[in-house]
């Protein structure tokens, strides 16, 4: 294990990411071992055993003494040998089609806001093949056009949470000649507009919904597609839970969580933890993941476990802060951190007036009792955001937007797991969150629910501007930053 994630998933989850979106098309060779080791800087049992998911999954195909074929064809749903193709739920494609909206829009839009003239050179070469007279290589193409953005974020909760959705192995209808034509036309107004400054907003594109199958007006999809039999498309919302929370992710929330309610006072030194089962109950995990949280909370003198008894608490958080973490493991906990924090921060704003529509005003009123109690409560006004983040996600109608949001808020619990990142005092910063929670949930109150997003959104901004500075404070950023190579997800 490396910075708490293991090496060979993220080299597989970049590769696959690159034969998805084309960077490694079908019938092209996989990179020798030798340059993949040297491009992940890694060793060739990590690569090998990257490979061997990548054929398990059906991506490619390995030969003796030859190198590996990519097989995966976009569009295809699945890799080669893997289960016969399904319809898609309908209500649940309907569901995911609409999450997707939410969370692609404004992550491409900051991914746009990242590129440099360089980088354009990526975009531009795809809208080049783009040949309205060729209509499944066309939308291929587009699908192509718009990921790049998304990848430009470089960041992999952000990739993870959209990849999660399945909205890859939807093929849209062909469309008229006019239909393509038209959009291609608007697309390089697009390109044009954005490499001169100029306001995207002014070229409008149609609404291509109905291309999958989808109208709006009717909520319903009435176009039935085939994928994978594991398909989020399918299965919907538990497939979505498994695929954005990996085992060590959800091993490291535990151990991590834990650390926090120390710090916050939750638990208290010689104080009886909770049991193994009501672990498993609490982080919907399972007990052998409890066991190696709590197996490393002991190596690091956080707790006991005492047979026959329990599991006790043995530091408080002074203590707690002597604790000597070491620091790529911290790195890569800060870096998850940070990209869950920038997720939330790009997609809150029109996810909360989304919840909004659904909070009353006596439960309004309730939430600002709820806030204005833990102000009075030592140092627990620091969760104000979490409580916050918390009811914009119990109150979202969209399941799969849920199960993202619940994601994001398990990674916004890192936080307080990590040292130093915890103040006792009322700091001015701390201060300012605590109020902009409180003016965002007045104006739930008096039934201004844009106003809401608006607000929830600023706050949420500024929290993820105010720990990017902490973080270069304590020493953080930086190892943060090398805990994985952004750039090897598009370049």
């Amino acid at each position: 294990m490396k910075d708490g994630t293991v090496v060979y998933e993220r080299v597989y989850q970049i590769l696959r990411n690159k034969i998805e979106s084309g960077l490694l098309p079908y019938g092209s060779k996989l990179p020798s071992r030798a340059d993949l080791c040297l491009e992940f800087k890694t060793s060739e049992k990590t690569v090998r055993r990257a490979v061997e998911l990548l054929a398990q999954a059906g991506y490619i195909e390995t030969m003796k003494r030859r190198r590996p074929v990519i097989v995966y064809r976009q569009g295809d749903g699945c890799g080669k040998g893997l289960l016969p193709l399904q319809k898609a739920d309908a209500t649940v494609a309907g569901d995911i089609l609409k999450t997707g909206i939410f969370l692609c829009y404004p992550v491409i839009s900051h991914g746009i806001s990242l590129c440099t003239q360089e980088d354009w050179r990526i975009p531009e070469t795809i809208f080049e093949k783009m040949d309205p007279g060729e209509p499944k290589d066309f939308w291929k193409l587009s699908s192509r056009f718009w990921r790049f953005f998304i990848l430009r974020n470089e960041n992999e909760i952000i990739l993870q949470a959209v990849d999660s959705l399945g909205l890859n192995e939807l093929q849209p209808r062909p469309g008229t000649l006019e239909l393509r034509t038209d959009y291609h036309n608007r697309l390089q107004n697009f390109i044009r507009a954005v490499k001169n400054g100029g306001c995207t907003r002014s070229v409008q594109f149609p609404d291509l919904s109905a291309l999958y199958g989808y109208l709006p007006e009717q909520r319903l999809c009435v176009l039935p597609h085939k994928v994978a039999p594991d398909s989020p498309l399918c299965i919907g919302s538990k497939v979505l839970e498994r695929k954005v929370s990996r085992e060590e992710e959800r091993y490291s929330r535990v151990y991590l969580d834990i650390l926090g309610l120390i710090a916050v006072g939750r638990y208290r030194p010689g104080q009886r933890f909770p049991s193994h089962a009501q672990l498993c109950q609490t982080y919907g995990v399972s007990v052998d993941t409890t066991i190696k949280a709590v197996r490393l909370l002991q190596e690091w003198g956080a707790v006991k476990a005492v047979r026959g008894r329990g599991i006790f608490v043995l530091k408080d958080l002074e203590e707690l802060k002597q604790i000597q973490i070491p620091l790529e493991l911290i790195a890569c906990h800060v870096r998850r951190f940070l990209d869950g924090l920038e997720l939330l921060s790009l997609t809150v704003e029109g996810t909360a007036a989304h919840a909004a529509s659904c909070i009353t005003c006596d439960e309004a009123a309730m939430l600002a009792g709820r806030l204005e109690k833990l102000w009075n409560e030592k140092y627990l006004y620091q969760l104000s955001p979490i409580v916050l983040l918390e009811y914009i996600t119990d109150h979202i109608q969209l399941q799969s937007l849920r199960v993202i949001y619940q994601m994001i808020l398990n990674h916004y619990h890192i936080g307080r797991g990590i040292p130093k990142l915890v103040e006792l005092n009322k700091t001015e910063e701390n201060c300012r969150i605590h109020r902009e929670c409180l003016d965002a949930v007045r104006c739930l109150t008096e039934r201004e629910p844009e106003e809401f997003a608006k607000k929830a959104g600023q706050m949420f901004r500024y929290t993820h501007r105010l720990v990017i500075e902490r973080c270069r404070q304590l020493g953080y950023w930086e190892a943060a930053e090398n805990a994985y190579d952004g750039s090897l997800l598009w370049k």
